[in-house]
């Protein structure tokens, strides 16, 4: 079997198991489900456990970029989360392949379209202070884009790491699974920011991100 078909099984898996979990655990759980925090509150429902956010970035320079990745999670079974994320990214790179035939450097332009499942479980349980923000977070996460240039031996266009291309457009399809942790620092009521430290497990060459991954998002309850 080949590497990449092997992945991507892999890949598939992870994300029936978290799945498999989600169901397994919210079957078994109480109808109320214990507070984030040791504060009296409303008794909860389906949209109090509901949490909206996302984060949006963009960068200048020799490389443009904007990101924009909206977010939803449920709160499901004590401080465990069950989130979903939709990501567009696009980028501009100035002087990114060197055209040998025309002894000049080319323009690279792309916009990317994904999305991802993630769990993300909470530390109140084992602290009633401000550590009890910090969490673990896992994800998959699915992308893709179309590069203005085809991989071939013996093209004339050369990337910055020495690959040869000819004119024409591929897609790129990219899998990855994130591991890492953060922290959730309330700034209102039931508004909050998160920081995120991310490390990718099936990190590639066609990949856009490198390690160690960094996302700063706002979450807002409902």
């Amino acid at each position: 079997m080949r590497p990449e078909t092997m992945k991507k099984y892999i890949l598939k898996f992870i994300l029936i198991f978290l799945c498999l979990y989600i169901y397994m655990a919210t079957s078994s759980a109480q109808d109320s489900i214990p507070s984030l925090s040791s504060a009296p509150r409303k008794p909860d429902s389906f949209w109090r456990r509901v949490t909206v956010g996302g984060n949006l970035g963009v960068q200048f320079g020799s490389v443009t970029g904007v990101t924009v990745s909206p977010e939803v999670s449920l709160r499901t079974v004590d401080n465990l989360y069950l989130g979903l994320r939709f990501l567009y990214q696009y980028y501009n790179y100035k002087n990114y392949y060197w055209n040998d035939d025309t002894k000049e450097y080319m323009r690279y332009e792309s916009s990317i379209y994904g999305g991802g499942i993630y769990l993300r479980y909470y530390l109140n349980s084992l602290f009633d202070n401000f550590l009890g923000n910090l969490f673990a977070h896992v994800e998959y996460e699915y992308q893709y884009y179309t590069r203005p240039f085809i991989n071939a031996n013996g093209g004339h266009i050369y990337d910055p790491y020495g690959n040869s291309y000819i004119q024409g457009k591929q897609v790129v399809e990219v899998n990855s699974v994130f591991v890492g942790g953060g922290y959730r620092q309330p700034v209102a009521n039931r508004v909050s920011m998160d920081f995120l430290i991310l490390f990718n497990l099936n990190d590639s060459y066609n990949s856009p991100y490198s390690n160690p991954i960094f996302r700063l998002g706002v979450g807002v309850g409902l």
